[in-house]
Protein backbone atom coordinates (compact mmCIF):
# COMPACT_ATOMS: atom_id res chain seq x y z
CA UNK A 1 0.00 0.00 0.00
CA UNK A 2 2.79 2.40 0.93
CA UNK A 3 4.67 1.68 -2.31
CA UNK A 4 1.59 2.31 -4.45
CA UNK A 5 0.99 5.63 -2.72
CA UNK A 6 4.64 6.59 -3.17
CA UNK A 7 4.53 5.73 -6.89
CA UNK A 8 1.35 7.72 -7.30
CA UNK A 9 2.87 10.75 -5.61
CA UNK A 10 6.02 10.49 -7.73
CA UNK A 11 4.03 10.21 -10.96
CA UNK A 12 1.89 13.30 -10.34
CA UNK A 13 4.60 15.81 -11.36
CA UNK A 14 5.10 13.92 -14.62
CA UNK A 15 1.40 14.03 -15.41
CA UNK A 16 1.24 17.72 -14.59
CA UNK A 17 4.15 18.71 -16.86
CA UNK A 18 2.63 17.13 -19.98
CA UNK A 19 5.07 14.24 -20.21
CA UNK A 20 4.07 11.61 -22.75
CA UNK A 21 5.86 8.76 -24.43
CA UNK A 22 6.92 9.42 -28.02
CA UNK A 23 4.78 7.96 -30.74
CA UNK A 24 4.60 8.06 -34.49
CA UNK A 25 1.09 9.55 -34.65
CA UNK A 26 2.31 12.91 -35.97
CA UNK A 27 4.43 11.23 -38.63
CA UNK A 28 1.56 9.11 -39.93
CA UNK A 29 -0.67 12.20 -40.06
CA UNK A 30 1.94 14.13 -42.08
CA UNK A 31 2.91 11.45 -44.58
CA UNK A 32 0.51 8.75 -45.70
CA UNK A 33 2.96 7.59 -48.37
CA UNK A 34 6.70 7.95 -48.97
CA UNK A 35 8.87 6.76 -51.79
CA UNK A 36 12.26 5.54 -50.63
CA UNK A 37 15.49 5.72 -52.57
CA UNK A 38 17.87 3.58 -50.53
CA UNK A 39 21.50 3.26 -51.57
CA UNK A 40 21.73 0.07 -49.45
CA UNK A 41 18.19 -1.38 -49.56
CA UNK A 42 19.10 -4.67 -47.86
CA UNK A 43 21.17 -3.46 -44.92
CA UNK A 44 19.94 -3.47 -41.33
CA UNK A 45 19.36 0.30 -41.19
CA UNK A 46 17.08 0.17 -44.24
CA UNK A 47 15.12 -2.75 -42.78
CA UNK A 48 14.67 -0.93 -39.46
CA UNK A 49 13.55 2.23 -41.26
CA UNK A 50 10.98 0.42 -43.41
CA UNK A 51 9.67 -1.44 -40.34
CA UNK A 52 9.35 1.81 -38.33
CA UNK A 53 7.54 3.55 -41.18
CA UNK A 54 5.15 0.59 -41.48
CA UNK A 55 4.41 0.76 -37.74
CA UNK A 56 3.71 4.49 -38.19
CA UNK A 57 1.13 3.57 -40.90
CA UNK A 58 3.20 5.18 -43.65
CA UNK A 59 2.90 3.37 -46.97
CA UNK A 60 6.41 2.99 -48.41
CA UNK A 61 7.56 2.02 -51.85
CA UNK A 62 10.98 1.85 -53.36
CA UNK A 63 11.33 4.49 -56.05
CA UNK A 64 9.33 4.01 -59.19
CA UNK A 65 7.91 6.69 -61.43
CA UNK A 66 8.54 9.65 -59.13
CA UNK A 67 5.27 11.47 -58.61
CA UNK A 68 5.15 15.13 -57.65
CA UNK A 69 2.49 14.25 -55.07
CA UNK A 70 4.48 11.66 -53.10
CA UNK A 71 7.56 12.78 -51.13
CA UNK A 72 10.81 11.07 -52.13
CA UNK A 73 13.14 10.23 -49.23
CA UNK A 74 16.73 9.61 -50.29
CA UNK A 75 18.97 7.68 -47.91
CA UNK A 76 22.71 7.49 -48.60
CA UNK A 77 25.01 4.65 -47.59
CA UNK A 78 25.44 3.86 -43.91
CA UNK A 79 28.93 4.75 -42.74
CA UNK A 80 30.58 3.44 -39.59
CA UNK A 81 33.83 4.99 -38.41
CA UNK A 82 35.82 3.75 -35.44
CA UNK A 83 38.72 5.71 -34.02
CA UNK A 84 40.82 5.35 -30.88
CA UNK A 85 40.50 8.19 -28.41
CA UNK A 86 42.62 7.02 -25.46
CA UNK A 87 45.56 4.67 -25.01
CA UNK A 88 46.50 2.42 -22.12
CA UNK A 89 49.94 2.23 -20.43
CA UNK A 90 50.98 -0.40 -23.00
CA UNK A 91 50.44 2.15 -25.80
CA UNK A 92 47.39 0.28 -27.12
CA UNK A 93 43.99 1.79 -27.73
CA UNK A 94 41.84 1.55 -24.61
CA UNK A 95 38.81 3.57 -25.66
CA UNK A 96 37.20 3.88 -29.08
CA UNK A 97 34.63 6.21 -30.53
CA UNK A 98 32.10 4.74 -32.96
CA UNK A 99 30.28 7.08 -35.32
CA UNK A 100 27.37 5.86 -37.44
CA UNK A 101 26.09 8.27 -40.07
CA UNK A 102 23.75 8.40 -43.02
CA UNK A 103 23.02 11.17 -45.54
CA UNK A 104 19.36 12.03 -46.05
CA UNK A 105 17.30 14.36 -48.25
CA UNK A 106 13.61 14.61 -49.06
CA UNK A 107 11.63 16.43 -51.70
CA UNK A 108 8.10 16.49 -53.08
CA UNK A 109 8.49 17.31 -56.75
CA UNK A 110 10.55 20.52 -56.84
CA UNK A 111 9.81 21.38 -53.19
CA UNK A 112 12.66 20.51 -50.83
CA UNK A 113 11.29 19.19 -47.53
CA UNK A 114 14.64 18.16 -46.04
CA UNK A 115 17.77 19.72 -47.49
CA UNK A 116 20.63 17.24 -47.89
CA UNK A 117 22.14 16.64 -44.47
CA UNK A 118 23.99 13.96 -42.54
CA UNK A 119 22.44 12.43 -39.43
CA UNK A 120 24.81 10.72 -37.02
CA UNK A 121 25.07 8.95 -33.69
CA UNK A 122 28.27 8.56 -31.66
CA UNK A 123 29.19 6.14 -28.87
CA UNK A 124 32.33 5.52 -26.85
CA UNK A 125 33.30 2.06 -25.66
CA UNK A 126 36.21 0.55 -23.76
CA UNK A 127 38.24 -2.25 -25.27
CA UNK A 128 39.32 -5.02 -22.94
CA UNK A 129 42.56 -6.47 -24.35
CA UNK A 130 41.96 -9.61 -22.30
CA UNK A 131 38.60 -10.37 -23.96
CA UNK A 132 38.74 -9.80 -27.73
CA UNK A 133 35.65 -11.91 -28.58
CA UNK A 134 33.64 -10.07 -25.93
CA UNK A 135 34.72 -6.77 -27.47
CA UNK A 136 33.37 -7.81 -30.87
CA UNK A 137 30.04 -8.78 -29.33
CA UNK A 138 29.89 -5.45 -27.52
CA UNK A 139 30.57 -3.56 -30.76
CA UNK A 140 27.80 -5.54 -32.49
CA UNK A 141 25.32 -4.69 -29.72
CA UNK A 142 26.35 -1.02 -29.65
CA UNK A 143 26.06 -0.74 -33.43
CA UNK A 144 22.56 -2.25 -33.38
CA UNK A 145 21.51 0.27 -30.70
CA UNK A 146 23.04 3.09 -32.74
CA UNK A 147 21.05 2.05 -35.83
CA UNK A 148 17.80 2.10 -33.85
CA UNK A 149 18.65 5.54 -32.48
CA UNK A 150 19.53 6.81 -35.97
CA UNK A 151 16.18 5.55 -37.33
CA UNK A 152 14.40 7.34 -34.47
CA UNK A 153 16.37 10.50 -35.22
CA UNK A 154 15.32 10.27 -38.88
CA UNK A 155 11.67 9.74 -37.91
CA UNK A 156 11.79 12.86 -35.73
CA UNK A 157 13.38 14.74 -38.66
CA UNK A 158 10.57 13.57 -40.96
CA UNK A 159 8.04 14.65 -38.36
CA UNK A 160 9.58 18.15 -38.28
CA UNK A 161 9.68 18.34 -42.09
CA UNK A 162 5.97 17.63 -42.32
CA UNK A 163 4.92 20.57 -40.18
Amino acid sequence: MGRALCLLLLSLPLAGCGFALRSNDVLSAQFERLELELSQPNNEFSRLLRRSLTVANVDTALTSANSDQVPLLRIGPEQIVSRPITVNPRARAAQYELRLSVAVAMARGETVLIAPETLFVERIYFEDIENISGNQEEVTIITAEMRRELVNQLLRRLEAAGT
